[in-house]
């Protein structure tokens, strides 16, 4: 995984919404949906995965490609027109997914048509689309600008309006022209040719006569004379301020301030990458059928926790059952910690639960905690999460925040607390 340089202000974007929830949630069925759909894993990497810093209101972004990466405005101009070829055969291949999707039955099948049309907007056609290596991939997708009503889902419409030499390739994939559209188009191109000489012949024009009024603004003699003037009424202003003012004795010199170190910034969420690259690490082989798995960036004891329908609950936090009858187990704990600070810990922890069968049929309710900080009380800072829950086949992704206000401190600081993340149902 590498990431790409573009971090996305959310101040400035909306995130559309599927069925209530943010497109963003969606990211792996989606990328699922195309690569098995269009039959292609180049069409899943055509989507950069988001990465979102809740604490900082970021988006950053990241990339399962290898290879040097450029910006849009960094390629030639023969590059920029193979760019445009390749995105408009790109956008034409996920409609064609998302026609093929929709024409399924069942609600299922209209929202994944709905949220594959709406991965194609985009606030800002030329600044989100980035080279990594020989392949394309597209930031930002499924944002409009902060305030708009809804999505164009059009992007390489919207590209060749930014970039005007990528018209001629939308306009190869229309209607053949007639035998009398060419001389039209022909008349109407030498009349625009004509009308940007004279724009130009005016403009330079004008940039002339403007640079000519410009004023030049003081010499240097006459600034340091200003200066000399300055400080000869500074002086005058001193001199009378003494003699209405005796001097009194200094005041003793006061202790300099303590000024408290403020605590380095709290890392952002974890990518979906990112965990199942700590699992392959961790030797945790996921659930066949179910797994749900949690990752932080913090030396932090964070406890994963799944209530079963039966009343069971999996966890080290506080009942230390890591293992029940439904098969359900807790596969790795992260960071153990029961004091306030000094634990052994993993720079990269992982928590897993996971079932190999079929659980029975019910709702499962998941949840965070915070066993202990493992830190001193005034170095404490707000610990952002993501759980990852994979059911038969379908991944979702949640992110959350263990606030610093959400915690009690005793012998060790932990959650007040046990929050919950979401919940999936067993049929």
């Amino acid at each position: 995984m590498q990431t790409l340089p573009l971090i996305t202000q959310r101040t400035r974007i909306d995130v559309l919404g599927i069925n209530g929830q943010p497109i963003f949630s969606y990211h792996q069925q989606l990328a699922s949906l195309l690569q098995k759909e269009g039959a292609e894993q180049s069409l899943a990497l055509f989507f950069a995965e988001p990465v979102t810093n809740v604490l900082r209101g970021e988006v950053s972004w990241v990339t399962k490609l290898e290879g040097p990466v450029r910006a849009f405005d960094a390629l030639s101009p023969e590059q920029k027109l193979d760019v445009a070829k390749t995105l408009n055969q790109l956008c034409q291949r996920v409609r064609a997914v998302a026609d093929k999707v929709q024409s399924g039955s069942g609600a299922s099948a209209a929202y994944g048509a709905q949220a594959l049309r709406a991965m194609l907007s985009t606030p800002d056609a030329l600044a989100s689309i980035f080279m990594v290596g020989d392949r394309i991939v597209l930031t930002q997708w499924g944002c409009v600008p902060y305030g708009e009503k809804g999505g164009n889902d059009e992007i390489d419409s919207r590209f060749a309006q930014a970039f005007k030499p990528a018209e001629k390739v939308l306009a190869a994939h229309q209607k053949t022209l007639t035998p009398a559209e060419p001389s039209k188009l022909l008349a109407v191109a030498r009349w625009s040719v004509l009308g940007l000489l004279v724009f130009a012949l005016l403009a330079g024009l004008f940039q002339r006569q403007w640079i000519s009024v410009i004023d030049p603004g003081p010499s240097l003699a006459i600034e340091e004379s200003a200066r000399a003037r300055v400080a000869a009424l500074w002086k005058q202003i001193g001199e009378k301020a003494a003699a209405c003012f005796p001097p009194q004795a200094a005041p003793a010199p006061l202790a300099p301030p303590v000024v408290p170190v403020a605590p380095a910034d709290p890392p952002s969420t974890v990518s979906s990458g990112e965990i199942e690259r700590r699992l392959e690490q961790s030797a945790v082989s996921q659930g066949k059928y179910v797994n749900v798995s949690l990752a932080w960036q913090i030396q932090a004891d964070l406890d994963l926790i799944v209530a079963e329908p039966s009343g069971i609950v999996i966890s080290m936090y506080d009942n230390n059952i890591r293992e029940s009858s439904s098969g359900g187990r807790l596969d790795i704990d992260a960071n153990a910690c029961q004091k306030m600070s000094g634990c052994a810990v993993k720079p990269e922890p992982i928590e897993n639960i996971s079932w190999n069968k079929k659980p029975p049929s019910g709702r499962y309710d998941v949840y965070v905690a915070l066993f202990s900080a493992n830190t001193p009380i005034n170095q404490r800072v707000d610990i952002p999460y993501t759980v990852l829950v994979t059911v038969n086949g379908k991944q979702s992704s949640h992110e959350g925040v263990v606030n610093v206000s959400d915690m009690v401190c005793t012998d060790r600081c932990r959650s007040k607390v046990r929050m919950k993340v979401t919940s999936f149902v067993i049929p």
